[in-house]
């Protein structure tokens, strides 16, 4: 009997050692497939992903246009275009994108060589240095001269031949609407008239 026993007893050590294999085989074999499939899924969004040129311009109120060139990593141009939310797309060839941005600033370089003065034909214009020098920035509209002498006294046109200095935005924009009212209406209406 005894003789008997031993056998069962090694049987179900037997069935007890292949059910411990079976179940080890499943939990190794779960978590190969497991990694195998994460591995996969993370290859695909690589893959999903594309690189892309992006062109960005910074135009300042000194009309100097400064650009930089990177190269992103999108799944998506919607994706791109939200990345550049505070820039305007301009233009989209062969994933290159082109974005700008107007900087209500004046450029580095242009604070220190500002002035605004008149050229030859009579704008208002920003020059890069004294307006003698004739080095144009940025050309806005032409100057009723005979309006101008009339409301303000002579120095005031004079001061602005010879160059008025800009230091920061504020003078820029200051400048600027100061002359406003004097452009020249004539030349503005015949435009209008022509359309």
């Amino acid at each position: 009997m005894q003789n008997r026993k031993t056998p069962d007893i090694s049987r179900r050590h037997w069935w007890t050692i292949v059910a411990f294999a079976v179940l080890l085989g499943l939990i190794f074999g779960g978590s190969l497939l497991y990694g195998y499939r994460t591995i996969e899924q993370l290859t695909g969004k690589e893959t999903a992903r594309q690189a892309v040129d992006v062109l960005l311009q910074r135009t300042y109120l000194c009309g100097k246009m400064e650009e930089e060139t990177r190269r992103e990593f999108v799944s998506s141009a919607q994706e791109l275009t939200e990345r550049y939310s505070g820039w305007t797309l301009v233009s989209n060839e062969q994933n290159k994108y082109t974005f700008r941005q107007n900087v209500d600033a004046l450029a580095p370089g242009c604070g220190e060589r500002a002035y605004f003065g008149i050229n030859t034909n009579g704008d208002l214009t920003l020059f890069d240095g004294l307006p003698k020098d004739g080095k144009v920035m940025q050309t806005f509209f032409q100057i009723d001269t005979k309006k101008l002498e009339a409301t303000l006294p002579t120095e005031e046109l004079t001061l602005l031949r010879q160059g008025i200095r800009v230091n920061d935005e504020a003078e820029y924009h200051s400048i600027l609407s100061t002359y406003e009212e004097f452009a020249n209406t004539k030349e503005n209406d015949a435009a209008t008239m022509a359309h």
